[in-house]
């Protein structure tokens, strides 16, 4: 294994491991200090400032008559839907709900490449394909009503994230052969404005910043800093160097790390159901990646 590629695989641990912390750390801002699309536009607004003092710093021409259109499209599936409805589910749900959900990206990214550029889904797919959603179904089937289940309607929204990120990481890869990844990124999320702002302007303009304590200030500047500008950069270098499913089987390690933060820090309990669905949806994904990770 050569420095690039080791550089490759650190950058996508680090990914794993940022977003795995956030599903705990965007519950102490949302909903109960932010509503969570209010907390969107507040994010999509300045990671895109940050993004564009870097971006000024070597700036690059976009052929909007080509690529404008797709532009637009990774906007709306990767930072528009993937984040509203992320922020939304996981205000419903518990983090390792959506931690353990969000692993069925790997298989939603392949099931994207085959409708959307014609890659063939054999046989071990499908078997991933079902073991993932069995996996889910799982997390999904409430029997009682312990306290630390999540709301089924938070999963819904954060499995419907999960196939839109999924989207926007075929979608976007063809725009990363064009142009550099801050390029592409600082257009996405400028672009994002337009969609989030309709829907969240309302929960973002009643914020009582003054009410907010230092722990929601260090975690909205974690989530914007860190698991948006520095995460989404990471994201898009990686995509340079590794095909889609590469970068989505790395999200695996998520409710790894996910789980444990929750465990550790916020007092959730890891309950059975988990280990068994997590175990399904680690073998599903496995299955549907294990040829395009070679």
């Amino acid at each position: 294994m050569n420095l690039e590629a080791i550089k490759t695989y650190v950058a996508l641990t680090l990914v794993s491991l940022f977003y795995g912390v956030n599903y705990s750390v965007l519950k102490i801002v949302v909903p109960e200090y932010v509503g969570p699309y209010g907390f969107i536009v507040f994010r999509v607004i300045i990671a895109s400032i940050i993004f564009w003092m870097i971006h000024s710093f070597n700036r690059e021409k976009i052929n909007w008559r080509e690529d404008g259109w797709m532009l637009a499209l990774c906007a709306l599936t990767g930072v528009a839907v993937n984040q509203l409805l992320f922020y939304k589910g996981l205000s419903l749900t518990s983090a390792v709900n959506g931690s353990i959900i969000m692993t069925l990206t790997p298989v939603l990214v392949l099931i994207w490449a085959a409708l959307l550029i014609g890659e063939k889904i054999t046989r071990t797919k499908i078997i991933g394909v079902f073991l993932g959603l069995v996996g889910a179904v799982i997390i999904l089937y409430q029997p009682d009503e312990l306290l630390t289940s999540g709301d089924w309607r938070g999963d819904i929204l954060v499995f419907i994230n999960g196939a839109s990120y999924a989207c926007y990481l075929v979608l976007v890869k063809p725009l990363m052969k064009k142009y550099k990844p801050m390029t592409v990124v600082t257009w996405v999320f400028t672009i994002a404005i337009l969609f989030v702002l309709p829907v969240g302007f309302g929960q973002a303009s009643v914020a009582d910043f003054q009410s907010f304590p230092p722990k929601v200030w260090m975690s909205m500047t974690y989530t914007i800093v860190v698991v948006t500008v520095v995460v989404y950069f990471l994201n898009a270098w990686t995509l340079v160097k590794v095909n889609s499913s590469v970068v989505g089987a790395f999200i695996y390690l998520q409710p790894v790390f996910a789980s444990l933060t929750a465990i550790l820090f916020f007092g959730e309990i890891f309950l059975i159901k988990h280990l068994i669905a997590a175990l399904f949806v680690f073998i599903g994904v496995w299955l549907v990646t294990k040829k395009s990770s070679k």
